[in-house]
């Protein structure tokens, strides 16, 4: 609903053109909220107290803000710190809308592929975890 809200916000009110179909804006938006709740899920099973999840996700927020190609473009980084913006669903979330909406067209699909597999280890790795927490309960 929120991705709804603030894409006919900026279509409506801020004049941002949607030059591609409303269909493939939504897998996209759905995409990036998928791998998104993978990292929030998997910090929650990490931590061990509240205090330390809000840390990590307050960590993983910087991250995202500062290494997504939001600010700065993600080619303007050196190749290791390139590896870890690429790890992040966001840096595929803005090019990918960027491209749909601005272009019309993805020109980079395979960012679609990249955003579903880190939603997918995002969320192996958390029910690897959950099962670690259970059976050590037992």
């Amino acid at each position: 609903m929120v991705s709804a809200i603030v894409g006919a916000l900026l279509v409506g009110v801020l004049g941002v053109p949607l030059l591609g179909s409303i269909g493939l804006f939504v897998g996209i938006a759905l995409l990036l909220t998928f791998a998104s709740l993978g990292f929030g899920l998997l910090i929650s099973l990490i931590a061990d107290s509240e205090r330390q999840a809000v840390q990590l996700a307050m960590l993983v927020l910087l991250a995202s803000v500062f290494f997504s190609g939001f600010v700065l473009p993600v080619t303007d980084f050196a190749p290791w710190m390139r590896v870890v913006a690429y790890g992040l669903p966001v840096t595929h979330g803005i090019a990918l809308l960027q491209q749909h909406m601005l272009r019309g067209a993805v020109s980079d699909p395979w960012m679609l592929g990249v955003l579903l597999a880190i939603g997918v280890v995002l969320y192996a790795g958390s029910l690897l975890r959950l099962r670690r927490i259970i059976s050590s309960a037992d």
